[in-house]
């Protein structure tokens, strides 16, 4: 074993975190803040490639192309994002915030640009790679899987932080938003048995229904009303989704596993 195998295997997720930012990073100067979704993935593949080799990609293609699961699965993420969504845009219009447009179902061009270039690329890393290593590593403490999620929120809130600074996310956007996505992202790998599909499927659900369909039908401060609201209901939903698994978000040890 190389001075660079025992020093990834040493610290994987380290390297994870840090090749993640600088895969989707680069493109930040010339592309007006916008970040590359596919480097989390990218950061997975490299960091499994150098430490565990060919087991360690079929176990993160395992997670990724896991569908077997209840069908109820594929439903329930969409569900809870059209829940918060229409909520806000319920709340939005009994407020007096006024939308522009009326909701539209987007384009098929849009469908295919969120398809190949969405969030939805950036869950074979976060969840496929780093959220089982961060509830493995915290599960024998107190709160372990909660510690992992935060964690782990913490790090996609940072991930974001150039769509902050060039103006395309409002600051709540990152410090509510992340972590309420995170949770639901949790619940949802943990109880699907680890499907990082059912979580790409939730993720470009969400750019599908908030990017392509209520956020254009909304401008300027009216927009930033209506997304302070729909984020808002979304951190409730992610509050009873913690409390209601008992801070433990679907989480089952592995047999022998110590658990809090």
């Amino acid at each position: 074993m190389n001075k660079l195998q025992q020093l990834f295997k040493r610290y994987p997720l380290f390297w994870f975190f840090l090749l993640a930012y600088l895969l989707s990073w680069w493109s930040v100067p010339f592309a007006n803040g916008q970040i590359i979704p596919h480097g989390p993935a990218l950061a997975a593949v490299i960091v499994l490639a150098i430490t565990s080799g060919k087991q360690g990609l079929r176990e993160l293609w395992r997670r990724v192309t896991h569908w077997r699961v209840a069908w109820y699965w594929y439903v329930i993420g969409p569900g809870l994002i059209a829940a918060y969504l229409g909520g806000g845009y319920v709340l939005a219009l009994l407020s007096g915030v006024t939308p522009t447009n009326p909701p539209r179902l987007p384009v098929a061009g849009l469908l295919i640009e969120l398809l190949l270039l969405g969030g939805m690329w950036e869950e074979p890393g976060w969840s496929g790679f780093a959220l089982p290593r961060l509830q493995e590593r915290y599960a024998g403490r107190k709160n372990g899987v909660l510690l992992a999620t935060l964690i782990l929120g913490a790090f996609r809130a940072i991930w974001h932080l150039p769509l902050f600074f060039y103006g395309h996310i409002p600051w709540f956007d990152l410090l509510i938003f992340s972590f309420a996505f995170q949770i639901m992202i949790t619940w949802l790998f943990n109880r699907s048995g680890g499907s990082a599909l059912i979580v790409m499927i939730f993720h470009f659900a969400s750019n599908v229904l908030a990017g392509g369909i209520m956020l254009p039908a909304f401008e300027g401060t009216s927009r930033l009303s209506f997304s302070a609201l729909f984020i808002a209901l979304a951190g409730l939903i992610a509050l009873i989704i913690l409390f209601g698994s008992r801070l433990r978000l679907g989480y089952r040890p592995a047999v022998g596993e110590a658990t809090a």
